[in-house]
């Protein structure tokens, strides 16, 4: 059996940490594979040459950790699998769970210790659109069947990611805190530095620090070019619990992105220099990627990163 170390010790242990590039958007660039209308890539590991192609990407990433012996944080596919769509949907109810063993799996196989596995949660609506979001109490109250399904399965640490409004942050938050298991809230922000309901990260990040008593594990930002983050106009307090960043190719906004049905990705070394001046300039451990992204995103900064010297 592989152990891993507590999360706490992996963030004082070491100054780099690296997260997965894209899954969902190079699935679905494969013409032999079919994306869920509401679970995306989840359902994919029902069906057996799905889910190798599924694992071969993660497999990939993980290799690269290796290559480079660093730690990397792997998500289970658990992204859109809360109560409500998946009562709607002709899955097995015990998806969570087996979303979860799938990527228990993947860490056995590759047979390398410094993987650490995360939980993935979402809003219960659009992502992008802050108004849709729920109250805190509504949040709390509709993601605490799924944080607690995940807590149960033997992972790592929940991630809530792409949360486009503070209200459904902190309700989710509190789900995931009374879990159990450490929790890191990762915001989508826009160009100018601003969750997309319009508060200033920092504030964000403040506010939920202030509310639930520093409880959550730490803050993140994904969905968003690495740019957006005004990490020099950001007060000092948030700036150190910004542990990490899932970073978009592109440095389009949602809207712009959500228009076009190609992959869009900048120039890779453009977004590498961005990603590691986060890194060395104000202390942001994990990076990885988000739409656009892929292995080579990953091999380029973990390059540049540890030629610089970590």
């Amino acid at each position: 059996m592989i152990i891993t170390k507590p999360m706490s010790s992996l963030f004082s242990e070491h100054p780099f940490i690296l997260s997965e590039a894209a899954i969902c958007e190079r699935l679905r660039g494969n013409d032999a594979i079919t994306l869920h209308p509401t679970l995306f890539n989840t359902p994919l590991i029902y069906d057996e040459s799905a889910a190798k192609l599924l694992a071969s990407i993660t497999h990939q990433y993980i290799d690269i950790a290796r290559e480079f012996a660093v730690p990397i944080t792997i998500a289970a596919p658990t992204w859109r699998l809360d109560a409500e769509r998946v009562a709607a949907a002709d899955v097995p109810p015990t998806i969570n769970r087996d979303a979860v063993e799938f990527v228990k799996k993947i860490k056995a196989d590759s047979g390398y210790d410094l993987v650490y596995l995360a939980g993935l949660m979402a809003t219960k609506n659009d992502c992008y659109d802050p108004a849709a979001a729920l109250s805190v109490l509504e949040a709390e109250q509709f993601h605490a069947v799924q944080a607690q399904q995940l807590a149960s399965s033997g992972l790592d640490f929940l991630l809530a990611q792409t949360m486009p409004a503070v209200t459904e942050a902190e309700g989710m938050a509190r789900a995931m805190i009374a879990s159990g298991l450490p929790a890191v809230i990762s915001f989508c922000i826009n160009r100018d530095g601003r969750v997309l309901d319009g508060t200033p990260l920092d504030e964000a990040i403040d506010l939920l620090d202030d509310r639930l008593e520093g409880a959550p594990l730490a803050y993140a930002v994904n969905c968003s070019h690495p740019n957006f983050i005004k990490a020099d106009q950001m007060n000092p307090h948030a700036l150190s619990r910004l542990i990490g960043i899932w970073a978009n190719a592109s440095a389009r906004e949602h809207s712009e992105l959500e228009q076009t049905e190609e992959t869009v990705a900048d120039d890779i070394g453009q977004w590498t220099d961005a990603m590691v001046r986060l890194h060395q300039l104000h202390g942001v451990k994990i990076l990885g990627g988000c739409c656009g992204t892929t292995d080579q995103h990953l091999r380029a900064m973990c390059e540049q990163v540890l030629q610089i010297g970590g």
